[in-house]
């Protein structure tokens, strides 16, 4: 485990209690020693302090440490191709504030995405306690190199975008797919505070699966793991953005449902998701099974996943959260006849804001805690 997210680590297990060093290294497995070795540098650089000794029996009195919330903040922007949603978070993972910015990814993107973070950096009160910023972007994403590879709802390829932005400002710039930033929350303050192993589902205008395995988030050669999205399920199925037919997200994403639900007559026009879950809250005919087969043939590609990485968790996120209540009458028993042991399923209730949250959560536990 990388120091860094180590520091990280440690930070999130004390967000919501204080505790010593001895309670901090059983819940995340590590010796004594280098907990006391980390919290040493993480109280010299005040993300920590101690409180008053505690004496409880024969030995040396137990010291413990709390977090100190505003020491530090991280900048996280989720990056939308209508709009912007930053959330600056303090060391606990509590938010500061949150906005809301239009944003064009066809016209200058860089200049619009270094404008937001310039303001945020120059409010008197917050912007000298940011040490970072992080960037949750759909699609294929690079953040060893910081390039868009590929990204077919903002239009962007092959685009550097954080070298770009690093040049432009005066702090840490990462970015990382969005599924992989959010999955980096679950991991500091979600599922991961009770699961080591476990998968992120994202399900919304795309796919996506973030995968932890012994408490690192798996990323692949070049960024490319966790395209869930792009699992073939049918070569002759409908065309995807990618350039394939019959990928997973052709059945399951928001679009492709509400192209399917025009296809089969049930709705007079392709409609958003809202008018999905409106359709599908009233009965509508037919609506209903739609959402159920899509929520199978997840559930049976689930089930592939976590037989192969033997996981037994999963967590559910995504704009698709309010299709959930319809998806899993399909879903649940698609991975429960597919998986070989037990699984824990959990719906995480999604706000616009959740991907710029993991946007901050990847800046504190790859660029904060090893300042």
């Amino acid at each position: 485990m990388r120091e860094d997210l180590v520091r990280a680590e440690i930070l999130a297990t004390l967000a919501p209690e204080p505790l010593n060093r001895s309670q901090v290294a059983a819940r995340l497995g590590l010796g004594v020693a280098t907990v006391s070795e980390h919290t040493r540098r993480l109280i010299e650089l005040g993300y920590l302090r101690e409180l008053a000794p505690q004496v409880a029996g024969p030995g040396r009195p137990r010291v413990p440490l709390e977090v100190v919330p505003d020491a530090a903040y991280t900048l996280g922007l989720r990056v939308h191709h209508t709009h912007l949603v930053g959330v600056l978070m303090r060391t606990n993972g509590s938010e500061v504030s949150r906005f809301t910015l239009p944003f064009d990814p066809h016209t200058d993107p860089v200049g619009q995405l270094t404008k937001a973070c310039l303001e945020v950096l120059a409010d008197p009160g917050t912007g000298d306690r940011v040490r970072g910023i992080g960037l949750a972007v759909p699609g294929v994403i690079d953040p060893a190199k910081g390039v868009v590879r590929m990204s077919p709802h903002l239009g962007w390829s092959d685009l550097p975008l954080r070298p770009l932005l690093a040049d432009r400002l005066p702090v840490p710039v990462l970015i990382d797919n969005d599924t992989r930033a959010s999955t980096t929350a679950e991991l500091l303050f979600g599922t991961g505070r009770d699961h080591d192993d476990f998968l992120v589902l994202a399900v919304g205008g795309g796919v996506g699966m973030g995968i932890v395995l012994g408490r690192r988030l798996h990323r692949g050669p070049d960024g490319v793991a966790g395209e869930f999205g792009h699992v073939p399920v049918d070569p002759s199925g409908p065309p995807c953005v990618c350039g394939r037919r019959g990928c997973l997200e052709t059945y399951a994403a928001d679009y492709a449902l509400a192209e399917r639900a025009h296809e089969r007559g049930l709705t007079p026009a392709v409609v958003p998701v809202a008018d999905l879950h409106r359709l599908a809250s009233a009965d509508a005919p037919g609506i209903r099974t739609l959402m159920a087969e899509a929520g199978a043939t997840l559930g049976r590609a689930a089930a592939g996943v976590v037989n192969v990485l033997a996981v037994r968790a999963l967590t559910v996120i995504g704009e698709s959260h309010v299709l959930w209540p319809y998806f899993e009458p399909g879903f649940r028993p698609a991975v429960e006849g597919g998986v070989l042991s037990g699984l824990e399923i959990t719906v995480r209730q999604w706000d616009d804001s959740a991907h710029a949250r993991g946007a901050a959560s990847l800046v504190l536990a790859t660029t904060l805690a090893s300042r």
